[in-house]
């Protein structure tokens, strides 16, 4: 195997696992923002929108945890990795890609997503991304020829197809060669990628077999020991809000803090 399952397990639970920052994080969110999480013109509780925000967290570390992944594949088939950061582009931007490695002649630059199903203004912006951190390689690295792709990994999906293929048919750029790939046809472009390809399939269908009933839960935040680190750690003009009268953060207080006394026990942790 090139990847193990247990290190693919491992560095997965690590990336999305909550961290230290994580709770004190959420509370700053709700307390800048109680509308979202609670009200007259809200349908679920607060609990309820908490846990959506989780599980999108979630989404988004898992999405990095991939290209991190890939990034790690893409080295032991034998590939030199690059500095992701290009640098600035000609209006001061910061630009980073996804994948930028070297097989010690030619470079590849690859952009991927999880899926293509953005809409018409962000699918035109993407592109454009794209475009920019070309430029910018070809204007560093003017003897190289670059190898530069749009990935996306579930080929299920591919709204935008016809508009990213038009869009590289229409380019004419020297020593550059674009591609747009779906699902497993980037891994089946370098060497030995289909091994690789395959085995990443069988470790995602094996890891979601073996978590298809996992729950999203979030601790209680009434009692939980995380909440009650997390509300001594909030600044003082977040604490007053969340601690004041105002209607919005009363009908908060209830919603999250029912139970237990965690907000009685940081009030006079807090006074010393």
């Amino acid at each position: 195997m090139i990847i193990t399952y247990d290190e693919f397990y491992n560095s997965l639970t690590k990336h999305i696992q909550a961290g230290d920052d994580f709770y004190l994080t959420l509370l700053i969110t709700i307390i800048e923002q109680p509308e979202r999480y609670c009200g007259l013109f809200r349908l679920s509780n607060a609990r309820n929108k908490l846990i959506q925000n989780i599980t999108q967290s979630r989404e988004i570390k898992f999405g990095d945890f991939i290209e991190e992944l890939a990034t790690e594949y893409i080295v032991r088939l034998g590939y030199i990795n690059f500095d992701k950061d290009l640098g600035q582009d000609e209006n001061g931007d910061e630009l980073n890609v996804d994948q930028f490695f070297t097989d010690g002649t030619i470079l590849y630059l690859v952009e991927m997503k999880v899926r293509d199903d953005h809409d018409s203004t962000k699918k035109r912006g993407q592109y454009q991304n794209f475009h920019k951190k070309i430029d910018l390689i070809r204007k560093k690295y003017p003897d190289k020829h670059i190898d530069a792709s749009m990935w996306f990994m579930d080929s299920s999906l591919h709204k935008n197809k016809n508009y990213y293929f038009q869009q590289m048919k229409d380019e004419k750029l020297d020593n550059v060669t674009l591609h747009l790939y779906y699902g497993s046809q980037f891994f089946e472009s370098l060497k030995n990628g289909k091994q690789a390809w395959d085995e990443f399939i069988s470790i995602l269908i094996k890891y979601r077999q073996e978590h298809a009933n996992d729950d999203i839960t979030i601790p209680n935040f009434g009692t939980s020991e995380e909440i009650y680190k997390a509300l001594l750690r909030l600044p003082e003009n977040l604490w007053k809000k969340l601690m004041s009268d105002k209607e919005i953060y009363c009908l908060l207080r209830k919603e999250l803090f029912s139970t237990g006394n965690n907000l009685e026990k940081a009030k006079l942790y807090r006074k010393k």
